[in-house]
């Protein structure tokens, strides 16, 4: 986005401010300066606009902005027109048939108008800002766009089908194989879902994105219809998506533009043509609205901006004066310790109390912000944060270390891959960008399945991932924030709809679970949290049914490995893993508890044991580990070889064990040994029906 410093002055005296301070001030709250470039005697500043605020894609947008880091309250008047002639109502007559696409539309006629090249002074405006001049009718609706945010169309008054003398105008959805050529001769054969602006015989405009060529202005055309409209963000964006066109007025529409700054651009407009094109505006304008988009009234609280912030105290009464600046005015209190403001149509991103806590932060200055809260236990939270950053560096380090590349996914996908992963009804976005992407994710494993897909379409034949992110398990029963002077491990979302899980997960593909098991089982070394595996008795569906594995801590469940289920499509022999982090961190980063080196050694004992095929291999490590005959002198056992083949019956497997013995404070001798492992082998026959395997 570029703004001209000429243009902001002309709303805000900012004479005290250098080109390099007005930047500074600007960067600082938020809307950064990429760069800077003289034109003539102007400065022209490249601004990096982020997707949540298209109030600031005009230069009254960026005047607030300042307005607010000054303290001042910028006015902004729309000229008086005066008009001639008939009503415009004799003329035209607006029906809106899709009122849930078009809330608001407005529009006024010029007679008269001499279409000619802008003055230099316009197109030197429009030149330095990005946009080639066509010709001054053109010229005023780009300019008021840059100067106000909203977009404008100007139609040939007199190539719009008339009916009796009169132009019926219909808001309508297209039908379906219905055909428009664009002002850039783009043809579009349009489905069900477009907005179009239609006379009585074909669609003159593809709302919010661009023109039809049969209306467009040229040098012969007197007479002008121009419009200005609020248009539903979501419907422009996919129809944009969809033709692959991108205008600067589909631009602001799919990021939503101030529903009551119609009328004011369309005043400003008007006014410019009679100035510089002549003319004369007919009586009167077509402005409907039928159900207003009312600002909304937000609660806030300065103790829970200080809460977040870690602030010791606010200036309340200077915090109202920049609020005003960018126009959230103060509208009432409820009890002590709460506010009420209000905030503007023009900004469409501030919602909740959370959101203004946001701005209020955003102006006192983030360098304002102590770099340490306190260690209170109402910041408990950061704790956790803290706690939570060091086991993901910890996940990052050692799987990239394992070979498995880190994927970032967005957190949201199509309710069919979900079904897949999970019964749970996932949570449905507002304003999805198409149906593969509607609603919020209840697994990572989607995503990483994609980038399987990807992979394998590009020739990858092998390939790990893994992914660390938040899945979304539906509403949250409680429905508030939770309280931080309360917050522990167990309670680490302060999502005040969803219900959240913070998860890592991984695939490998060809799958070799020994391998990946292996892997998990150093990581879990690695951050000295004692974990097991076990076999999963109540695995979640998408892991095959008979080769996973349940991961364990204490009485806990972390997660599971194993390969995924063939039944999904393609992940067949695909090994994957999922933990929940929430779960996982109360057991890490235990403090490793030094020993004395030992100086007595110990004994070793092999056995290879024929069990039933289907009996798990950790049953017999259990028997072992709370066998009371060896008391304290059992310092290791694990399984190093199963072998079912030649020489073993069918429906049998032989596992061999090493256990290993070790008095502190003696050298054992087998003759006090051999009792035990002799009253062991006793054991395994009672409780596994197994034998020692003949060598």
């Amino acid at each position: 986005m570029h703004i001209s410093q000429q243009t902001l002055q002309t709303f805000l005296d900012l004479s005290s401010l250098s080109k390099e301070e007005i930047a500074k001030r600007l960067t600082e709250a938020g809307l950064e300066v990429e760069g800077m470039a003289q034109h003539d005697e102007d400065t022209i500043f490249e601004l990096k606009v982020t997707p949540n605020r298209p109030d600031a894609l005009s230069h009254i947008g960026v005047v607030r902005e300042l307005a607010a880091t000054l303290g001042v309250r910028p006015s902004f008047s729309v000229p008086s027109l005066k008009e001639l002639g008939a009503p415009i109502h004799d003329w035209v007559q607006v029906q809106i048939e899709a009122k849930e696409s078009c809330p608001r539309y407005a529009c006024r006629i010029i007679e008269g108008v001499h279409v000619a090249p802008s003055p230099d002074w316009l197109v030197s405006k429009l030149e330095s800002l990005g946009l080639k001049s066509i010709n001054n009718v053109v010229d005023i609706t780009n300019w008021v766009l840059l100067e106000r945010g909203q977009p404008l169309h100007a139609f040939d008054l007199d190539q719009i089908a008339k009916s009796k003398g009169r132009i019926n105008l219909r808001i309508r959805k297209a039908i379906l194989g219905e055909k428009i050529v664009l002002l850039n001769d783009q043809e579009c054969e349009l489905s069900e879902e477009e907005l179009v602006i239609a006379d009585e015989e074909t669609p003159i405009a593809l709302a919010g994105v661009m023109g039809a060529k049969n209306t467009e202005v040229s040098k012969a055309t007197q007479n002008i219809l121009l419009e200005s409209a609020y248009f539903e963000p979501t419907g422009i964006r996919k129809t944009a998506k969809r033709y692959g066109i991108s205008t600067d007025s589909s631009y602001r529409f799919e990021r939503g533009t101030d529903p009551n700054g119609v009328i004011q651009a369309l005043e400003r407009a008007a006014s410019l043509m009679i100035e510089l094109a002549g003319g004369r505006v007919r009586r009167e304008a077509v402005d409907i609205y039928s159900k207003p988009i009312e600002p909304l009234e937000i609660p806030f609280r300065p103790n829970r901006l200080l809460s977040i912030s870690g602030l010791s105290e606010i200036d309340m009464p200077e915090l109202r004066l920049r609020f005003l600046g960018l126009g959230i005015e103060a509208a009432g209190r409820t009890g002590h310790d709460s506010l009420y403001f209000r905030a503007p149509t023009w900004r469409p991103d501030l919602r909740e109390e959370i959101d203004l806590i946001e701005e209020a932060i955003r102006l006192i200055g983030f360098d304002q912000i102590p770099l340490r809260l306190s260690s209170s236990r109402k910041f408990e939270a950061q704790r956790i944060d803290v706690d939570i950053d060091r086991l993901e560096q910890a996940i990052r380090l050692h799987f990239s270390k394992a070979g498995f590349y880190e994927c970032i996914n967005y957190a949201f996908g199509s309710p069919s891959e979900m079904a897949l992963f999970s019964s749970i009804k996932p949570i449905k976005i507002q304003n999805p960008l198409g149906e593969e992407a509607s609603v919020m994710r209840t697994h990572l494993f989607p995503g990483l399945l994609r980038n399987r897909s990807l992979n394998l379409r590009n020739q990858s034949k092998e390939m790990s991932f893994f992914e660390i992110g938040c899945v979304f398990e539906g509403p949250n029963p409680n429905g508030s924030l939770p309280d931080t002077a309360q917050l522990t491990v167990e309670n680490m979302s302060f999502d005040s709809y969803a219900v959240e899980r913070l998860l890592v997960a991984g695939i490998q593909s060809p799958g070799d679970f020994l391998k990946l098991k292996g892997s998990l089982e150093q990581f879990f070394e690695a951050l000295h949290a004692s974990v097991s595996f076990a076999v999963a008795s109540n695995a979640p569906s998408y892991f095959h049914p008979r080769q996973v594995a349940e991961i364990r801590a204490a009485n806990t469940t972390l997660g599971y490995v194993g390969f995924l289920d063939p039944a999904l499509g393609e992940v067949s022999r695909c090994c994957a893993f999922e933990i929940d982090l929430k779960m996982l961190l109360p057991g890490c980063f235990k403090i490793p508890q030094m020993k004395p080196l030992l100086k007595f050694p110990s004994i070793e004992r092999d056995f290879a044991l024929l069990v039933d095929s289907k009996l798990p291999a950790g049953n017999l490590l259990d028997t072992v580990r709370s066998f009371k005959a060896f008391n304290s002198l059992l310092e290791s056992v694990e399984i190093f070889d199963v072998y079912q083949g030649k020489g073993v019956p069918e429906d049998k497997k032989s596992i061999a064990l090493r256990i290993r013995l070790r008095h502190p404070e003696r050298t054992l001798k087998d003759e006090e040994i051999n009792p035990l492992f002799e009253e062991l082998l006793q054991q395994f026959r009672l409780s596994h029906q197994a034998i020692l395997r003949e060598a």
